[in-house]
């Protein structure tokens, strides 16, 4: 039965993303929201022998294999490469993001559950991406429950946020904003899927296992125990580094396979929460998750304002750091502009890698 478990675990976020990739109509949702809404279904069902200390113990050990996989994409010197326009609105989305979190926590403490620690994640999230969320929630000690609600209660605003992305932003912002300004070149962006590098992909796996090993033996030689904050610093730390060297960041699959990772470890922490307990605790993790997204998104628009930064990458950068790359495309088709897709992804990878730090800075700042 044990093993039966971890087959579906493993296997189960592959038909997902088929199913999603095959009904267009769906594709607004996210595939990490789907895996914890079954796990949780799957987990609530009295008749399933779930072994759950087995789902925790593989939940445990998927987000620290993904991080490095998926920052091993990251380009750095191709990021400083980029118009100045949109480095600066990019930093304007961490400032507001960290801005908004920190004014939640003092407004809001005491009100939420270990609300410190929400806004750490929901710093991580909102400059990085999910990821990010769940190693400063895991980093942090973050009750599994309020893991599970902060993730679903972003899924949820993050849906209603893309649909005004696709249809009302451009509209609303252009009244504020300046008009895009692009150049006569538009970068043409392959339509081909990536191919599969099999043997480079394996050995980033092996190389991210070993940076896994480097970091826990980093916290036992500093601390004498693995201290998991420390671990994800580390993870983080050296994933930026291996992204420096040219044959590991061109591995082809790094980041989908980081990705996958993070299916399989929301599948089984879905199986590990109580619905009835969820639902009951939701309301507010809920509303101290929406005042930090809006007001960081009207904190961006509004410092987007004050720097003269145009619509389209305005909007585009938005989308890197609320999202992460993965909604980059859809908004820039929406935007009827190709230019912004590269500075966009980029931006995107970008946060998924300083998204960490500034996750764990805030929410030491609000510790009690």
């Amino acid at each position: 039965m044990e093993v039966l478990q971890v087959v579906f675990y493993l296997v189960m976020p592959f038909f997902i993303t088929k199913a999603l990739e095959k009904w267009k109509k769906l594709s607004f949702l996210s595939p990490i929201l789907l895996c914890y809404v079954i796990g949780i279904i799957i987990g609530n069902l009295s008749f399933l022998p779930i072994d759950r200390e087995l789902a925790f113990s593989l939940s445990e050990y998927s987000v620290p294999v993904a991080i490095p996989l998926i920052l091993f994409a990251t380009d750095f010197k191709g990021w400083f490469g980029l118009a100045k326009k949109t480095i600066i609105s990019f930093l304007l989305v961490t400032v507001a993001a960290m801005a908004s979190a920190l004014l939640a926590g003092y407004l809001f403490k005491g009100l939420v559950d270990e609300s410190w620690k929400v806004s750490g994640m929901l710093v991580g999230v909102y400059t990085g991406g999910t990821p990010n969320l769940m190693a400063i929630g895991m980093g942090l000690k973050v009750n599994e429950g309020t893991l599970i609600l902060t993730n679903t209660a972003d899924a949820i605003l993050g849906g209603l946020y893309f649909l005004f992305l696709i249809t009302g932003a451009k509209w609303l912002a252009g009244k504020f904003l300046p008009q895009f300004i692009g150049t006569s070149a538009v970068p043409q962006v392959a339509a081909a899927k990536e191919k599969t590098d099999r043997r480079g992909l394996v050995f980033a796996v092996l190389l991210s296992l070993v940076i896994v090993a480097l970091s826990v033996g980093t916290s036992l030689l500093f601390t004498g125990r693995i201290e998991v904050s420390i671990v994800m610093l580390m993870l983080t730390t050296l994933g930026i580094a291996a992204s420096f060297l040219r044959k590991i960041r061109e591995i082809p699959g790094t980041y989908k396979a980081g990705q996958y990772a993070l299916l399989v470890f929301s599948l089984a922490l879905g199986t590990n929460i109580n619905l009835y307990e969820l639902l009951a605790s939701s309301s507010k993790v809920f509303m101290y998750t929406a005042f930090v997204m809006t007001t960081a998104i009207v904190i961006h628009f509004i410092l987007a304002y004050f720097f003269r930064i145009d619509t389209d990458t305005a909007i585009i950068t938005s989308t890197a750091g609320i999202f992460g790359p993965a909604f980059i495309g859809p908004v820039a088709e929406a935007l009827d502009n190709r230019e912004v897709i590269i500075p966009g992804l980029t931006s995107g990878l970008v946060g998924y890698a300083i998204g960490n730090y500034l996750g764990f800075a805030i929410a030491w700042l609000l510790m009690p």
